[in-house]
């Protein structure tokens, strides 16, 4: 997703350029879409001097300044999340679910650990030929 700092519309994706006003991101683009420095006169590829215009030059401060915003937000989710987290497992019933399901998948090793190798061998043919027949 970008954001154009020419006419402040959000572009899905990874565009080339601003489907609002049609400027381009930090490059200029010829006819055939080769990316060219903003300060080009004439396309490095194929010599075409119809180059696209670039979206304003944007302040080194407001790119710091944005930077430091999506990582102070993301500080923030991951404490709520980690204090959501050890909300949940300090109460009785998560703890004993939790335990209840590392019991089960203990017994599960443990019986899969018990089978003979031939039925082991059976089974991994069994989901290969199923992988291979659904086309994965």
């Amino acid at each position: 997703m970008k954001y154009c700092y020419e006419c402040g519309h959000i572009t899905t994706g990874e565009p080339l350029f601003c489907h609002h006003c049609g400027r381009t991101y930090d490059v200029k683009l010829c006819a055939r879409l080769h990316e060219n420095p903003r300060f080009a006169e004439v396309c490095s590829q194929c010599g075409s001097r119809d180059l696209s215009t670039p979206q304003p030059r944007v302040s080194v401060w407001w790119k710091v300044g944005a930077f430091l915003v999506k990582v102070l937000l993301g500080a923030l989710l991951v404490c709520a999340s980690l204090a959501l987290l050890v909300a949940l497992l300090s109460t009785s019933e998560v703890q004993n679910g939790l335990i209840a399901i590392g019991l089960v998948l203990v017994a599960l090793w443990t019986l899969w650990s018990m089978l003979p190798d031939w039925f082991k061998k059976t089974i991994h043919w069994a989901l290969k030929r199923k992988e291979h027949r659904d086309g994965r």
